[in-house]
């Protein structure tokens, strides 16, 4: 059976920096946002480059029940590998001294995660009507894990499946399609981009951009949208995926994700 609010925890983790403050923000936002729910007894923020660390965080929880989301939007080398060595789960349930440790899947795999997406374009591109415009998704990617660019492809394909725009493409910072070619990816003159992440850094706000050959990054204080590049291609730059208002829900819905696949509703 579900377990009451007073026994449950909830525990998001998080990548960190030791570069950029901006990195943990989503983090302690969606933890905010969901102590206010009350469904749980207490909710904890935990990091893999910052402080308070994988490793010790655990220590602090004195729920029976508790929910560990990675707060990732890729399903790949950090939350199959490094999340499941450095708690020492043995699988979807493990027993922690007195506590049952579920571990979730993260809020980038769900199918809700599509709408937060779709969000973050819409607020890009104001009242622009969408139908004529490219959404091009832009992950980090990487040859560490080969299912780290998969979760990206099937939030593009459930965006593809609403017609809401002309179509919807993927590119990546480090794996091919690489978003450096993004002109030969994208047939449509606008395109509105949404930067894959959970944070706005260094990646949405220089790195993207940069390798786009836009004349500005987000961060510059003469920053508009659309920008307009050689060749009339207009590109409209979006907030970062995990930056969306809905993102705390789709957490939530991870937690319900795992109790009905677990029998626990």
């Amino acid at each position: 059976m579900r377990s009451s609010s007073s026994r449950r925890a909830l525990v998001l983790a998080g990548h960190g920096s030791m570069f950029g403050p901006e990195s943990a923000l989503p983090i302690y936002q969606h933890a905010a946002s969901l102590r206010k729910t009350g469904m749980f007894a207490a909710v904890y923020e935990c990091f893999w480059k910052e402080e308070p660390s994988y490793r010790n965080v655990l220590y602090e929880v004195e729920e029976e029940c508790v929910y560990l989301v990675p707060d990732f939007l890729s399903h790949g080398y950090f939350t199959r590998e490094v999340l499941p060595r450095e708690f020492g789960l043995s699988g979807p349930i493990t027993r922690w001294r007195s506590s049952e440790i579920r571990y979730c899947e993260p809020p980038g795999r769900h199918p809700r995660m599509a709408d937060a997406i779709v969000e973050q374009a819409l607020r890009a591109l104001g009242e622009r009507n969408c139908r004529d415009v490219t959404l091009l998704l832009v992950a980090h990617g990487t040859d560490r894990n080969e299912n780290s660019a998969q979760t990206a492809w099937e939030q593009a394909e459930r965006i593809r499946r609403t017609g809401r725009f002309v179509e919807c493409g993927v590119a990546f910072l480090e794996q091919e399609p690489s978003i450096s070619g993004w002109r030969d990816l994208v047939s449509s003159r606008d395109l509105v981009v949404v930067p894959f992440f959970l944070s706005e850094g260094k990646h949405s706000y220089t790195d993207i951009p940069r390798m786009m050959g836009l004349a500005r990054h987000p961060r510059d204080p003469e920053f508009r949208n659309p920008q307009t590049t050689e060749g009339g291609r207009r590109v409209y730059y979006a907030g970062s995926a995990g930056m969306a208002p809905t993102l705390d829900q789709v957490i939530l819905a991870q937690v319900e994700a795992f109790d009905e696949a677990h029998s626990m509703a």
